[in-house]
């Protein structure tokens, strides 16, 4: 049997050698003190893992000693020995975290029987708080690694939607990393307007989509170098109704619905497909507009040539009202001036 290491305090030696020697035999390895001071100061130093003490000792009583020993060491184990005048105070010892109190005359049985399963209630709680903090740490870890896979997700989504809205630009003879551009301009536009963080997300995968239902314009009215007959303008102005449909039942991107339906809505209501007006048009959508203008006008097109940022501002404010949402407006002209060269810049870095 593998040696245990016990404190026995007793202020009585006749006691405390028959207890020493009841211990001893019983394989335990014994530390003794005369009272509960010196008790103290041996638990201190040697931490034994079992404490078995008298209640009435001079300097320090084993309800002291006790309190003293729990504030020590929360998984110390210890066991009160009371005659019967202090079996109330006996009790009480349980209050302050005695596992156990023996009567005098000690009956060995019961005593041993106490401290093995003193002990083995100690081990229980150590085990058990480890295992709760062995939980909480793999519950720690398993949440970092969700979220750096969500990250990750997230980061997969975004270049997948940049690289969609980049090929889309391809086919639109004229607006190679206009989709990038408009996605810089218009989440700076959303955060000078208040928009909440966490609808930024849905605000920045319709910009980048906006355009996708042209997928389904065919190729001769999409490319068409020259101005379109009515009946192209017909069938170029489905391009919101198809972009909604290819997008609608795809979980990540319902976000972006408003903005592939509603981009070509104008303030006035004599935009497309749905006539809306004012703020019936998705906040979203009433943002794209604005930088979406902004950026035609200031990028070369095969049909116009780039106009001087001032002028394009200046344009953009006299059609608040009519065509653009005047609040939306205020709200990206203060974006800064630097912010929108950077985004201006970075598009066009391979």
């Amino acid at each position: 049997m593998a040696q245990r290491d016990i404190l026995i305090v007793d202020d009585d030696r006749q006691v405390r050698d028959v207890l020493h020697q009841i211990f001893l035999s019983a394989g335990y390895n014994c530390l003794l003190a005369n009272d509960g001071r010196e008790g103290l100061e041996v638990f201190r130093a040697a931490r034994p893992p079992l404490t078995v003490t008298d209640l009435k000792m001079p300097a320090m009583t084993g309800i002291e000693l006790l309190q003293k020993v729990r504030e020590t060491d929360g998984d110390a184990a210890v066991i009160v020995l009371t005659g019967a005048a202090d079996v109330k105070t006996a009790i009480d010892s349980l209050k302050l975290g005695a596992y156990d109190f023996i009567m005098k005359p000690v009956n060995v049985d019961e005593l041993l029987i106490a401290a093995e399963r003193a002990l083995e209630r100690r081990q229980l709680l150590i085990e058990r708080r480890e295992y709760h903090e062995l939980l909480e740490r793999r519950v720690v870890e398993a949440t970092r690694d969700l979220a750096s896979a969500y990250k990750e997700l997230q980061e997969t989504y975004r270049s997948t939607l940049e690289a969609l809205g980049s090929a889309l630009d391809t086919r639109d003879v004229g607006t190679e990393a206009h989709s990038r551009r408009v996605h810089g301009y218009a989440l700076a536009t959303a955060r000078e307007h208040g928009v909440a963080e966490r609808d930024q997300p849905d605000l920045a995968h319709g910009v980048l989509l906006h355009d996708i239902g042209k997928i389904g314009i065919p190729d001769a009215i999409l490319l068409k170098p020259g101005p379109l007959t009515p009946e192209e303008w017909t069938i170029m102005r489905r391009h919101p109704e198809i972009g909604r449909a290819l997008i609608e039942k795809i979980p990540f991107l319902r976000g972006a619905v408003p903005i592939v339906w509603s981009h070509h809505e104008k303030w006035d209501g004599t935009g497309y497909p749905r006539g809306l007006k004012g703020a019936e048009i998705p906040l979203g959508a009433r943002i794209f507009m604005v930088v979406d203008a902004f950026d035609a006008m200031t990028f070369d097109r095969p049909y116009s040539k780039a106009k001087p940022v001032d002028v394009a501002k200046a344009e953009i404010r006299r059609c608040a009202g009519t065509h653009f949402d005047p609040v939306v407006v205020e709200s990206f002209f203060r974006v800064p001036e630097a912010l929108l060269e950077e985004i201006r810049r970075r598009s066009v870095e391979p």
